[in-house]
């Protein structure tokens, strides 16, 4: 609540010092339509441009914790198989996360987590506040599977966890290739624009000789 307070204040500030710009411009330009109509256009288009930034953020941070999730899953099924709690494994990979992995998103989730189950927080309630502040698919299948089966413990969990893990593997696996063909998508123009300036650089000689 309090970041969503914070971005509708700078998007009504950003959006009112454009319109103070396109008051001082249109002043400039001796009340020009087209300078006005130019102006106009400009702050209508601020509050999108920052609705779009925020989507990006969100993506980026989505994405980035899918892709950690499997290799804390991996980490939690390993101490939990060793005869670890689940608050003592969450706690231990919070520990881990802040010592190596600061700043990412999954990571500063995890401290939260760990941080909320020390102040003796139920692990049901922290889970839910973990899952809703993650705001992922993946996460929310994380924390079913935790809530439904850490009471049972042993091997049942441990299987449940497993599974899971392969599963979150498994979507990482497909989510890489995607970024890949996307990295491969964005270097078609450079590499486009490149093999255009290789061949003026080649035929330019040939075309001067003509001349």
């Amino acid at each position: 609540m309090r970041h969503t307070k914070r971005f509708a204040a700078d998007l009504v500030s950003a959006t009112l010092l454009a319109a103070v710009g396109l008051i001082a411009l249109t002043a400039a330009g001796g009340g020009d339509p087209y300078v006005a109509l130019a102006g106009t256009a400009f702050v209508a288009l601020v509050p999108f441009a920052m609705l779009n930034r925020l989507d990006r953020a969100i993506a980026r941070k989505k994405r980035s914790i899918v892709m950690e999730l499997p290799e804390l899953l991996n980490t939690v099924t390993l101490l939990v198989n060793a005869g670890e709690t689940v608050q003592g494994a969450i706690m231990r990979c919070a520990d881990s996360y802040a010592a190596r992995c600061a700043g990412s998103p999954l990571a500063t989730e995890i401290v939260m987590l760990a941080n909320r189950l020390r102040n003796n927080e139920s692990l049901p309630h922290a889970m839910e506040t973990f899952s809703k502040r993650c705001a992922t698919a993946e996460v929310s299948v994380f924390t079913t599977t935790v809530l439904m089966n850490y009471r049972r413990g042993g091997d049942t969990f441990v299987m449940s966890l497993r599974s899971l893990n392969r599963d979150m593997w498994e979507k990482r696996k497909a989510m890489t290739r995607i970024l890949g063909e996307e990295a491969s998508s964005k270097l078609i123009m450079p590499m486009l624009l490149i093999l255009i300036a290789v061949m003026a650089i080649v035929a330019a000689p040939a075309v001067m000789l003509m001349e």
